[in-house]
């Protein structure tokens, strides 16, 4: 990113805490202390969102395959300081019951892996840092990958009936349904 470009992002950003409490009817003047509560609230809430966002943003690029050094090098520190920062973060499995976890999945590999899966009686039960855990059903399964805002949106992306929400990996929703015998 250019420095005009971090210039004019860091701009929008200092300033989103005002524009959400004048979205709210809430005009700030720096008036008084309630005011400013009010802005240090709202900007807590910007400043730990954006936390979570950057944190999924490192790990959807390890999925796709960006090392730690380059990760490092994009924000101004070194290759083990990001590893020891924003490594070994997982949501960790959804579901209950005896898993079998599968490690080494990249944003390229997973969907062949799942496919598989899906046709061996795999049920898909989380989705972690390059890792699936899966579980043994009596169904063989369909599985998609969308990027959607929502696992609502990921839905409306699909067609056909029977699709569910499996899980979730920023930025990637799972989708799965049942295979009919044939």
């Amino acid at each position: 990113m250019e420095m005009k470009q971090e210039r004019t992002l860091r701009e929008h950003v200092a300033y989103l805490a005002i524009d959400w409490n004048e979205r709210e009817g809430q005009h700030f003047a720096g008036a008084d202390a309630a005011e400013f509560g009010a802005m240090v609230t709202t900007a807590h809430v910007i400043h730990d969102e954006a936390r979570i966002a950057l944190q999924r943003w490192i790990d959807a690029a390890r999925r796709a395959g960006m090392s730690w050094a380059e990760i490092g090098g994009l924000i101004g520190i070194s290759k083990q300081a990001a590893q020891q920062r924003f490594g070994g973060k997982t949501d960790g499995p959804a579901a209950e019951g005896e898993l079998i976890e599968i490690g080494g999945m990249t944003a390229f590999n997973e969907e062949s892996e799942l496919a598989r899966a899906g046709r061996d009686g795999l049920e898909l039960a989380g989705v972690g840092f390059l890792r699936l855990w899966l579980s043994r059903s009596d169904r063989r399964w369909e599985y998609r990958r969308v990027t959607a805002l929502s696992p609502v949106a990921a839905l409306r992306q699909v067609s056909g009936p029977g699709w569910q929400h499996a899980a979730s990996w920023f930025p990637f929703h799972y989708l799965k349904r049942e295979i009919p015998d044939a």
